[in-house]
C-alpha cells in the first residue's frame, strides 16, 4: 500500500551548524577481486532518443556522456551510450502515462522569467541540495532549545553556502538554506532544500506520521511559515536578493510545493515587485489536493488543521511564532478572496506564476498520488541501472538486489535520482502526464486525522513534558495538564511535573497578552465581516 510507503515541533530558525563526517561504509565491495573473477553481470546500454530540445547537447557535453548525434533543425537524434551497467530487469512502467511533444517543455528548461541562463544547471544542483537535507539533524523528541545542526559533506556543493536552518519540533519539518556565493558566474539565488521522510539513518516518527498529512502538516508549521517569510524578503530584495528555489526528494518534493504555492500566495498580496519563485521536485507526489483542503479549512475555521490547545501555548511560548502568525493572516486573507469553487483554478493560476517542475521515473509508484501543480518530466527507465561498482539502495540494506522491486525501490530515493542526473538525465527527460491512483487521496481525510493524532502524541510525550517546558508552564497564568485541565497553582493535583511519570503541560493563559493564530484568525473574521457590512 502507498500509504505505508509514504510514513516510511517546534525549534525556531537558528543560524547554521555544520559538522562533518565521512562516507558510509558499504557492507560489499563489488569491485574487489573476489567480484571481478565472478564477474558482476555488466553491460552496455544504448539509448535512442529522438525529438531532443537544443539544450540537450550542452548538458551532455558538460557530463562527458559518450552519444551520438544526428538530425537537423530544431530536431536532433541521440544514442546515448552507458557502459558497465549491471544486468538488471527493469519493472514495466504504467500503459496510463501519458507522454507529450518534448516542444512542451521547452518553456520549463529555458523560463525566461529567469535571470539563470542555464536551468538545467540550477536543477542538477537542486537535486544535490534535496539530498544535502537528510542531513540535518533535528533535536529529539526529549531535548527542547536546541539548534539544528547540519552534517553533511558541503563540497557537494562548492558554489553555495548554507545560510540558515529550520527546524520544527512538532512535525519534523527540516530545511537548509543554500546561497549561491557571489562571484560564481551566476545571477544570485538560494535554494531552499526541504528534507523528507526519514526512513533508514536517523529514524524520525515526525516525519513519517506528517507523510499521513501528505505533507501538510510540516508545510503549516511555524518553521515553514519563518521560512516562507524569509524567502520573501530575500525575493523582494531587487538589490540584494535573487530568485529562490525550492527543493526536496518525495515527502519533501511534496512540501515544496507546498510552501512554494504559499510563498507565492504571500507575495500576490503586496504590489512589490520580486524575483521569480521556483519549485523543482524529485520523486514527489503531487500537492493540488492537500493545499486544497489546507484553503478549505483555513477559511472556514482560521487554523491550521493544529488543535488550539497546541496553538495556544506556541502563542505564548515558542520564539518566532508572532512571525509566523503574520504570514498566516495574511494567507487567510488571500484566501477568503477566493470565490467558492474556483480553489483548484486559484492554485493552478498561483503556481503559473512560478517555475514548477518535477522529475520522475515512470516506474515511481510515489509519483502516482495527488495532482502535480506544474510540468512533471519522466527521466528513461534505463538511466536507474547501477554501475558495475554501484550498491542499490536495498542491496545496501539486506545485501541483495531485490530483483525489479529493488529497482522500482531505486527509481524512488535519491541516489537513483543522483546517478541518472550524473548521466545527462535532464537533457532527456521527456514531458508527461504520470499514471494517477485517485484513491489514494480520497483516503486523505482520513489518513489527516491520523497523522496530526500522531503528531500530537509524539509531542505531549516528548517536548510538552521536559523540565523546560514545565518552566515555561509554572511561570504562566494557567495551564493545562492530562490530569487536570484547569491548573493556576502548582499544589492542585496534576498541576506539577511527576518524577514517576512523563507528564506534560501546556500554557491556558500566558503572564503577558499574546496575539496567536487563533486571535489573528478571529480578528480577520470580524474584518472580514465589517467590510461585507
Amino acid at each position: 500500500m502507498l500509504l505505508l510507503l509514504l510514513m516510511p515541533a517546534q525549534v525556531r530558525a537558528q543560524p547554521v551548524q555544520v559538522m562533518g563526517h565521512g562516507p558510509a561504509e558499504l557492507p560489499a565491495d563489488r569491485c574487489g577481486e573476489p567480484a571481478r573473477k565472478s564477474g558482476n553481470g555488466s553491460h552496455q546500454v544504448t539509448l535512442s532518443l529522438p525529438g531532443l530540445a537544443p539544450v540537450a547537447q550542452d548538458i551532455l557535453a558538460h557530463h562527458g556522456i559518450r552519444a551520438t548525434w544526428s538530425g537537423s533543425g530544431q530536431q536532433l537524434r541521440l544514442e546515448l551510450h552507458l557502459d558497465d551497467v549491471q544486468n538488471l530487469r527493469l519493472p514495466e512502467g504504467s500503459a496510463s502515462t501519458l507522454y507529450l511533444p518534448r516542444s512542451s517543455g521547452r518553456d520549463v528548461m529555458r523560463d525566461r522569467r529567469s535571470r539563470l541562463p542555464q536551468l538545467w544547471s540550477l536543477d542538477d544542483a537542486t537535486v544535490v541540495a534535496a539530498d544535502m537535507a537528510y542531513d540535518i539533524r533535528l533535536p529529539g523528541t526529549g531535548a527542547t532549545g536546541v539548534a539544528p545542526v547540519l552534517q553533511t559533506d558541503l563540497s557537494q556543493l562548492p558554489d553555495y553556502r548554507p545560510v540558515k536552518l529550520y527546524g520544527d519540533m512538532f512535525s519534523g519539518f527540516a530545511a537548509v538554506a543554500l546561497e549561491r556565493v557571489p562571484g560564481s558566474g551566476s545571477a544570485p539565488h538560494r535554494i531552499y532544500a526541504i528534507a523528507g521522510t526519514h526512513v533508514f539513518e536517523h529514524r524520525d516518527f515526525r516525519s513519517w506520521a506528517s507523510g499521513l498529512t501528505f505533507g501538510r502538516a510540516q508545510f503549516t508549521s511555524t518553521a515553514a511559515l519563518e521560512m516562507i517569510r524569509d524567502a520573501a524578503s530575500y525575493a523582494r530584495d531587487m538589490r540584494g536578493g535573487g530568485e529562490v528555489v525550492l527543493t526536496g526528494q518525495s515527502q519533501g518534493g511534496l512540501v515544496a510545493q507546498g510552501v512554494g504555492y504559499m510563498l507565492q500566495a504571500y507575495l500576490d498580496a503586496s504590489p512589490a515587485m520580486h524575483h521569480l519563485v521556483q519549485v523543482v521536485s524529485w520523486g514527489g507526489t503531487g500537492a493540488q489536493e492537500v493545499i486544497q483542503r489546507m484553503i478549505a479549512e483555513a477559511r472556514s475555521t482560521g487554523g491550521r488543521g493544529i488543535s488550539l490547545d497546541l496553538e495556544r501555548h506556541w502563542a505564548a511560548s515558542a520564539a518566532g511564532y508572532g512571525d509566523a502568525a503574520a504570514v498566516w493572516s495574511v494567507l487567510l486573507r488571500q484566501w477568503r478572496g477566493i470565490r467558492p469553487g474556483d480553489e483548484a483554478a486559484s492554485i493552478r493560476s498561483t503556481a503559473s506564476r512560478m517555475r514548477v517542475l518535477g522529475y520522475f521515473f515512470e516506474i515511481d509508484l510515489f509519483a502516482r498520488a495527488g495532482t502535480f501543480l506544474g510540468m512533471a518530466m519522466a527521466f528513461p527507465t534505463e538511466l536507474i541501472l547501477p554501475g558495475g561498482c554501484d550498491l542499490t539502495v536495498l542491496e545496501t540494506l539486506i545485501g541483495t538486489d531485490g530483483g525489479t522491486f529493488g529497482v522500482r525501490l531505486e527509481s524512488h530515493f535519491l541516489k537513483g535520482y543522483r546517478r541518472a542526473v550524473s548521466r545527462g538525465a535532464t537533457a532527456v527527460a521527456r514531458p508527461a502526464m504520470p499514471a494517477k491512483w485517485p484513491w489514494v487521496t480520497e483516503l486523505l481525510p482520513a489518513t489527516e486525522l491520523l497523522g496530526m493524532a500522531w503528531l500530537k502524541t509524539l509531542y505531549l510525550d516528548g517536548p510538552a513534558a521536559t523540565p523546560e517546558n514545565w518552566q515555561r508552564c509554572l511561570a504562566a497564568e494557567r495551564w493545562l495538564t492530562r490530569e487536570n485541565r484547569f491548573c493556576a497553582e502548582p499544589f492542585w493535583p496534576g498541576c506539577m511535573p511527576d518524577p514517576d511519570e512523563a507528564r506534560w503541560c501546556l500554557i491556558r493563559d500566558s503572564a503577558g497578552p499574546q496575539r496567536s493564530q487563533e486571535t489573528a484568525a478571529q480578528a480577520d473574521r470580524g474584518d472580514a465581516t465589517r467590510e461585507q457590512n
